[in-house]
């Protein structure tokens, strides 16, 4: 870690400390499904009973989900609305893996419309209707910008989850699932958000040690969510550039933002401000559907597939 590093209040990566780590990313989809015992989220799941009780204990502790029912084998479990808020983060990244993980277009909407139509969404500005894309925004501190209060409770500390884990053979989890389930990898995707290009300024925005720094890079090259380019050599120094699937990703990281701005934060105490350059205006992003327009609430979704069933 660079000795001029301190950890800035993030609202994603507070949301992050809850979400990021794949197995938690799956529970909640699933349980968003309605998958809600724990015998059927072990069987749907395919995780092991200590890693389940872990996340589930971690959901609950959050305050984003509740125990319900000794009924059922293992017990039944629901999200509160603490957790239900969350789904505009879980359908701005179906929308992701459909549009850029789906080379074959062989995976199916996850969700079926109130309107009657497979969802296909898109991430709007609230005030003018726009398109909300990471070029289109601009960046200001907050009232609540400052040092982050070291946590205790940071929930997801696995260091493994890096290049190797790209490598794996056919269990080996999605794409999103790589880049937003590793919650290092995603405090480089914010400092490539924030203007980074180097790596000494990646050291400096993350405060990640020069070995993890160096694997996420690498990791984000082998999926293909960063590019390279030499601007120096003895020594070789590159900068680095995100790819268009990496830049769409945005949309779901200021979900996760809006969320953390919510729930953690108090009201008025927001670290981080984006401005929409298209109105002018302080963007409130608005997950709609492609259909019908309407913003897309758990409510008014039923599942299309299960979590895990492409078709």
């Amino acid at each position: 870690m660079t000795d001029t590093y301190t950890a800035r209040r993030s609202s994603v990566l507070s949301t992050l400390d809850i979400i990021g780590d794949r197995w938690m990313l799956m529970l909640i989809e699933a349980m968003f499904a309605g998958v809600d015992s724990w015998s059927d989220l072990i069987a749907l799941l395919h995780v092991s009973p200590s890693t389940l009780s872990k996340r589930l204990s971690q959901l609950i502790e959050a305050g984003c989900a509740e125990k319900v029912s000794a009924s059922k084998r293992g017990g039944g479990y629901r999200l509160t609305e603490k957790g239900i808020a969350m789904f505009p983060i879980f359908a701005a990244s179906d929308e992701w893996r459909l549009a850029w993980d789906n080379p074959d277009q062989t995976v199916q909407p996850m969700w079926i419309h109130k309107c009657g139509q497979p969802l296909r969404s898109r991430s709007v500005c609230g005030r003018c209707e726009r398109d909300v894309t990471l070029e289109g925004v601009t960046y200001r501190e907050g009232p609540g910008a400052g040092p982050s209060v070291a946590a205790e409770g940071r929930r997801f500390r696995n260091s493994r989850s890096g290049a190797d884990d790209v490598r794996g053979g056919e269990d080996k989890p999605s794409r999103f699932l790589q880049a937003m389930g590793d919650r290092r990898a995603a405090q480089l995707l914010a400092a490539f958000f924030m203007g980074c290009h180097r790596f000494d300024e990646f050291e400096t925005h993350t405060g990640l040690h020069p070995a993890i720094l160096s694997d996420r890079l690498r990791k984000f090259q082998l999926l293909g969510l960063a590019h390279t380019r030499l601007y120096q050599e003895r020594p070789d120094r590159y900068l680095y550039s995100l790819s268009a699937p990496a830049r769409a990703i945005f949309t779901i990281t200021v979900q996760m933002m809006h969320w953390g701005d919510r729930f953690i934060h108090a009201p008025g105490e927001e670290p981080l401000i984006l401005t929409h350059k298209a109105c002018g205006e302080r963007l409130q992003a608005v997950v709609r559907c492609s259909c019908c327009a309407q913003p897309v609430q758990h409510a008014d979704v039923t599942p299309a597939r299960l979590p895990g069933n492409q078709n």
